[in-house]
């Protein structure tokens, strides 16, 4: 991949319509259900709680629903899942442009473990919140972390972003740093740089 011509794709609410990280952990709450796992659920909704109390950081909150979703469910449960949510929500306008579009990054700060098990192309290289396969500088990978993740993936080599789809004005330094930018807002793409 060149990291001088990338294309790079924020996931919820512009690749895909929902935010994804609810839609996981309200399906993996309905298997642990199916499958009698009170413990997981008791313990979910004990994080739940902890987190609305603000007495831990969501993403700390994300590692805990990441681990039962880890140790609790097969392979196949976890792929069904995650394909699941794409298929049933993918913005079909956003996802044309990466099918046409080469060197695509999708840079997210829905956990790895879920976007890396959703079907995309395969050269489709993901940048996500806690990876546990690279040390990124900033493991929420949101906001300004997004630009860091980035150079930090490409080991600085002249990282140059072509094009950028987004919805967030939080990614508006993303926007910034790219060439052209898309934002989706009411479910129009609309380039704003």
């Amino acid at each position: 991949m060149q990291p001088d011509n990338l294309n790079v794709f924020d996931l919820d609410g512009t690749l895909i319509k929902v935010n994804s990280f609810k839609e996981v952990s309200k399906k993996l709450v309905t298997t642990l259900l199916k499958k009698w796992e009170f413990i997981s659920l008791l313990n979910l909704i004990s994080w739940y709680l902890i987190r609305k109390l603000n007495f831990i950081k969501h993403l700390k909150f994300k590692q805990r629903v990441v681990d039962v979703f880890e140790k609790k469910l097969t392979e196949d449960e976890k792929r069904n899942i995650v394909q699941v949510v794409l298929s049933n929500n993918i913005n079909k306008d956003v996802f044309e442009c990466m099918l046409k579009a080469d060197n695509c990054v999708i840079s997210t700060s829905s956990p790895f473990s879920f976007v890396s098990r959703m079907p995309f192309k395969k050269n489709v290289v993901v940048i996500s919140s806690l990876d546990c396969n690279n040390n990124f500088p900033d493991p929420a990978n949101f906001g300004p972390g997004k630009i860091k993740n980035l150079k930090f993936y490409f080991q600085d080599h002249d990282v140059r972003v072509s094009s950028f789809y987004t919805d967030s004005v939080d990614d508006q330094e993303l926007i910034d740093f790219s060439m052209n930018a898309f934002m989706v807002k009411n479910g129009c793409l609309i380039k704003v740089k």
